[in-house]
């Protein structure tokens, strides 16, 4: 059952003589034997997932701390202070929270988040390391939460003041913009050039769920059937119809179908689908692709990570035509749940020669196929990128991130995650970030959080004469997996993409890794016909003499652009 949520004021007994220890202890008081005086600091043992022996250790901790009276924490002068520890009851009047608690979910059960930003919450190392030291020890290191990782250290009690962060300052704009961007609400304005006829994506509102979201789907069906066919430029053709369709404002009949043949984009062969959806609500030819065992093939197929189009009609013309005959062809068993985890560390484990780490290969796609397959609730996604920035700031300081793709576009599951990290230090950001990806990688997989990497780049030199679409961001593509406590319901393997970029870049690279993907087809496309100039994750340029921008903000993206601000939930230009 959930543990449900322990009011702010509750009391808590971590030990029997923790009410001993109170009814003699004062917050401030002068000690008449010695020439100093000594000052009580309160610390609150939130219990929660923490073992019983755990909450008697500390207490004892705690206890002996204070009778440490000979050997004072600060040097023993005339008029000094002593600063001493003693158990409280409430989180309200605490100094120091100390928890085994490292995600803001669990922790708001117990704890109002208001509260927390003004506590230093460590983990229970940091008692344990002040005692054997006999003295009150930095909080930055003992953080147990990455995001408080700031207040921690600015609301610890130590006498050390070197980790503590300046004010925000010009870094406030290049963080208010996550927030800023929570908003769906913005609706178009009488002179603004966003228009549903467009011929750009980027020019276009294109809400998650349209009018005529129906035809949208059976189109995407054949779409996806030129796809896997090699057909590229039919795909391309029915893909620029769908995002189309998907700013297209009011729903489809037989009376406005003159105004669809007037859209971009839109053909005889396309407009002559939509004229049939209206008669029969359905297409004939999306039944008969359905029907197809290659296309159903094809599909199954290509689910598998490692296995694209091109692959999947080799393994078709093979002979193969289902997951037993393709588990059969790589010599792969049935998994249950239990047997993943082992035979993933045995026979399913190719380690790659660069980083050291397990590496995702059709074998192991094969096994994990039904987990990653599933999708992620917006909950889990939160919860992932908490526990991988808790595990950042144990490596790196001052890092800012943004949870980017389906998610950041309003989709109530997503396929994968992804997240975009740099550094608020806008002058020396790059140089802390620079890296940190391989190590933030390595962290995660040594603490059985990341089983597999599918993919990891390191930062390149942005290069403005490239005319391909180029992302020069350090990445790790991988497999992760949220830790399961006791009994409760066991979590199963993601997809995690983790994006880091320097600061200056930040704001494209969000911009770049939210999509949807004919969003970001069309952004390039509108930067270079309309603007001369080159938009790409990792930055925009001038084309004519390589001028290089970097925008502090994400709307500045679009006015460097010369668009209009298009809100992240209106951007999905896709299915």
């Amino acid at each position: 059952m959930p543990s449900s949520k322990r009011p702010s004021n509750e009391k808590l007994s971590p030990s029997p003589r923790s009410k001993r220890r109170r009814s003699y202890l004062s917050d401030t008081y002068t000690d008449a034997s010695s020439d100093f005086q000594e000052q009580s600091l309160n610390v609150f043992i939130l219990d929660a997932k923490m073992k019983p022996e755990t909450i008697e250790e500390l207490s004892s901790l705690i206890d002996n701390f204070h009778h440490f009276d000979k050997h004072p924490f600060l040097k023993e002068k005339e008029g000094s202070t002593q600063r001493q520890l003693r158990i409280c009851s409430s989180v309200k009047d605490a100094d120091v929270v100390v928890t085994v608690v490292q995600m803001r979910k669990r922790l708001e059960r117990h704890v109002d988040w208001s509260i927390a930003r003004r506590k230093a919450i460590v983990t229970p190392s940091w008692l344990r390391d002040s005692v054997t030291s006999r003295q009150l020890l930095p909080c930055g290191k003992y953080a147990a939460l990455g995001e408080l990782y700031e207040q921690t250290v600015r609301n610890c009690p130590d006498a050390d003041c070197s980790q503590k962060f300046p004010d925000a300052g010009s870094d406030s704009e290049f963080l208010q913009e996550v927030s800023e961007s929570s908003d769906p609400k913005h609706p178009i304005k009488k002179d603004s050039k966003i228009r549903y006829n467009h011929r750009y994506a980027c020019m276009r509102h294109s809400p998650l769920l349209c009018p005529n979201q129906g035809l949208v789907e059976r189109l995407a069906i054949l779409r996806r059937h030129r796809e896997l066919e090699g057909l590229d430029m039919q795909a391309l053709s029915y893909e620029r119809a769908i995002s189309v369709i998907k700013a297209f404002p009011h729903h489809i009949i037989a009376d406005n179908i003159h105004e669809v043949s007037d859209l971009p984009h839109i053909g005889q062969k396309i407009r002559s689908k939509i004229q049939e959806f209206i008669q029969h609500g359905d297409i004939s030819e999306c039944k008969n692709v359905l029907s197809e065992t290659r296309y159903r093939s094809s599909v199954d197929f290509t689910a598998i990570y490692g296995v694209g189009p091109v692959t999947a009609r080799k393994l078709y013309s093979s002979g193969l035509r289902t997951i037993n005959d393709l588990e059969k062809h790589y010599e792969v068993s049935p998994q249950t749940n239990d047997d993943i985890a082992n035979n993933l560390s045995q026979g399913y484990r190719l380690v790659s020669s660069t980083t050291g780490l397990p590496q995702l290969s059709i074998k192991v796609g094969l096994a994990l196929r039904e987990e990653l397959s599933l999708q992620i609730p917006r909950s889990e996604v939160e919860e992932i990128h908490d526990v991988v920035m808790n595990e950042l700031a144990h490596i790196r300081s001052g890092c800012v991130s943004t949870i980017t793709g389906g998610y950041r576009r309003g989709k109530a599951e997503s396929n994968d995650i992804d997240i975009v990290v740099s550094h608020k230090d806008l002058k020396c950001g790059g140089d802390q970030v620079k890296g940190l990806c391989a190590k933030l990688v390595k962290r995660l997989y040594d603490q059985g959080l990341v089983t597999h990497v599918m993919h990891m780049s390191s930062f390149r030199e942005h290069d403005t004469l490239r005319t391909t679409h180029w992302d020069s961001l350090e990445k790790a593509l991988a497999v992760f997996i949220l830790p399961s406590h006791g009994k409760e319901q066991k979590h199963v393997h993601r997809r995690l993409d983790l994006i880091f970029a320097a600061p200056e870049v930040y704001w494209t690279a969000v911009v770049g890794w939210t999509g949807s993907k004919m969003f970001e087809r069309d952004l390039r496309l509108w930067a270079k016909q309309e603007k001369g100039m080159k938009f790409g994750s990792s930055g925009i340029s001038r084309l004519h003499d390589s001028k290089l921008y970097f925008p502090k903000s994400e709307r500045e993206v679009f006015e460097l652009l010369d668009l209009e601000w298009i809100h992240p939930t209106l951007r999905n230009a896709d299915l």
